[in-house]
């Protein structure tokens, strides 16, 4: 049964995959039998046509032809099931997505960072994390970049527009992103792979003096003029191997460099060939959105569109490979110079696309990227792109919820930010979902200014980073303890304010490593000090003494809350948010429930 909606078009995608699928098996099979049965037929024919009669050559050479075919056709067969296969797995991704499930994508965990302002904090890598649900790239560069667009949003209200427009569109291209991830997955690239690719762009051309121009013409006149003269019987064959020395001087003093260079490209024919159909995917897609037509044109402009002179690459580096066949390689080289010859054409093509291919590259990574925000945006049509705006400092939302929790399960909330050095102070009873809430509004903020939309109904937002302190830990490896780990979270965030960055400030339950006394002073100095220095935010505690800053700062103080309800030996929590000072806290219930006496 098809499911309905956006589930139901990969549902769909998938039943069509899964059926060519078994029609694939049944054609490996066949061919897979078919060319061994030709072959069979062509053994006995050889000897037939030498010992019996010559017309046995007919039908050898048939049967040969015949066997030659199936095993391209049978070839082409299995490269077609292996992308197959990927596209099933993609479409069985994006169906556990659609139900919360992200452990089959790659979490980032490398990417994680104590030290940044809010990644940590925020669960933004790792499992479970911001970056498990988004990521569907397919090459570490295009890893890398969606990482680097979590850790440094967007500031620039147009470069936030011009990135929502295209991940919009793509949004829309299911079939698409589909293909282009599992083109991607069956390329199998390395890390190492295009950093060795890198290493011999900029590598310095060994073969471009006029000796090897000329070398490359000469030598294949002489040794296949030899060979005649030495088939004629006009030359001796001592002195045709002589002769054999020549070519072979010429190519064997050059083995060592031409080894250096082959290894930065031996065996990446089918990897580049991954990287030329989507590059040409990408050329092909016609696109409307302004962010996405520049990245076609930068694709298409040098001396050939990305797609043709990466295909042109593979070619020259499969002709090279062919060297790795040692006869192949010695009678390629006596009579072509065939080393030389490949590394000349391999170095005219570094020279007229070292500028071009970082760039390609990068337009790969960057459609990754948006890729990955494309599977979000068609996974949760609810999800809306955020209004950001300029004039005002603020943050306000409806219906606002962590988009890694299913909606199910989700409880939505308002956010309500309205100026510069507002502060909510969030009370509540343990568990009632204070830290929840501001993990939403981080992780929302996150995402608007990646240019990815929000688990809201409604978002409007300066673009301006959030800066966290939620989790802070202590170090045994640097003697650091709890409380001085946090004063210097604390000490960065003034220091970055004293600067003159705009940062919206999310602090749950500070200076939780000293003695109430010393808390609620230095709660209190902290938040009049953030006040002071014109930022905004929120801050979760247990604390209600801090609610009372309301009477010091009534315009910018704003107290908010999450209550528990206690009835009997029932805890219930309704996780809406609402305005004032909590009035039930919940700890000594839970001590009780607990079997610990009081």
């Amino acid at each position: 049964m098809i499911e309905s909606g956006r589930g139901g078009v990969y549902a769909a995608m998938l039943e069509d995959k899964l059926k060519l699928n078994l029609r694939l098996v049944r054609n490996a099979r066949y061919f897979s039998l078919s060319r061994f049965f030709s072959f069979l037929l062509f053994l006995p024919a050889i000897p037939m046509a030498i010992v019996y009669n010559p017309f046995w050559w007919i039908p050898a050479s048939l049967l040969l032809a015949v066997f030659i075919v199936l095993v391209i056709i049978h070839e082409k067969s299995v490269i077609r099931k292996r992308f197959n296969d990927n596209c099933i797995a993609a479409l069985t991704h994006e169906k556990e997505a659609l139900n919360g499930q992200y452990s089959s994508f790659d979490g980032g965990k490398e990417f994680n960072d104590s030290d940044h302002i809010f990644t940590a904090d925020l669960d933004v890598f790792g499992n479970d994390s911001l970056f498990q649900a988004l990521n569907r790239t397919a090459t570490f560069s295009g890893k890398s970049r969606l990482a680097s667009w979590l850790k440094t949003p967007l500031q620039n209200r147009q470069e936030i527009v011009s990135r929502q427009e295209a991940v919009a569109e793509v949004a829309e291209m299911p079939e698409w992103r589909i293909y282009l991830r599992s083109h991607g997955m069956d390329a199998g690239e390395e890390k190492k792979d295009l950093e060795l690719l890198y290493d011999w762009l900029v590598s310095e051309p060994l073969f471009t003096s006029f000796f090897f121009r000329i070398a490359q013409i000469l030598i294949p006149i002489a040794s296949f003029t030899a060979t005649s003269c030495f088939i004629l019987g006009i030359i001796p064959a001592q002195l045709f191997l002589l002769y054999l020395v020549i070519p072979m001087a010429v190519t064997g003093f050059h083995t060592k460099a031409v080894n250096r260079r082959h290894v930065m490209l031996s065996k990446k024919v089918e990897l580049l060939q991954k990287y030329s159909i989507r590059f040409r995917m990408i050329e092909d897609a016609g696109f409307s959105s302004e962010y996405l037509t520049e990245l076609v044109k930068k694709l298409k402009s040098g001396t050939l569109p990305a797609s043709s002179g990466i295909q042109k690459l593979g070619k020259i580096t499969a002709s090279l490979d062919t060297r790795l066949n040692i006869l192949a390689g010695f009678v390629l080289n006596v009579y072509l110079l065939w080393d030389i010859r490949q590394m000349r054409r391999l170095e005219h093509w570094q020279k007229e696309h070292r500028e071009s291919l970082p760039l390609w590259f990068d337009v790969l990574a960057d459609t990754e990227s948006l890729a990955s925000l494309g599977s979000l945006t068609y996974a949760n049509p609810g999800f809306v792109f955020p209004d950001i705006v300029t004039d005002r400092f603020v943050i306000l939302a409806e219906n606002a919820g962590h988009p890694l929790i299913p909606a199910r399960h989700r409880i939505n909330n308002y956010i309500s930010v309205t100026h510069r050095r507002q502060f909510n102070v969030v009370t509540g009873a343990n568990m009632a979902g204070k830290s929840t809430y501001l993990r939403t509004v981080g992780v929302n903020m996150v995402l608007a200014l990646t240019g990815a939309p929000v688990c809201a109904t409604s978002f409007v937002c300066y673009p301006a980073p959030v800066y966290t302190s939620l989790r802070t830990t202590d170090s045994l490896s640097t003697n650091q303890s709890y409380f001085y780990a946090e004063l210097l979270r604390l000490k960065d965030l003034i220091d970055r304010l004293n600067r003159g960055e705009e940062l919206f400030v999310l602090l749950d339950e500070i200076l939780k490593g000293t003695n109430s006394a010393d808390k609620q002073a230095g709660s209190k100095a902290l938040l009049t000090q953030l006040i002071g220095l014109g930022a905004a935010g929120f801050i979760a505690t247990h604390d209600l003494e801090l609610g009372k800053l309301f009477n010091s700062f009534p315009e910018d103080v704003i107290n908010y809350c999450f209550e528990a309800e206690i009835a009997g030996e029932e805890l219930h929590f309704d996780y809406k948010l609402k305005q004032g000072i909590a009035q039930n806290m919940n700890a000594t219930f839970l001590m009780r429930q607990m079997g610990i006496t009081l």
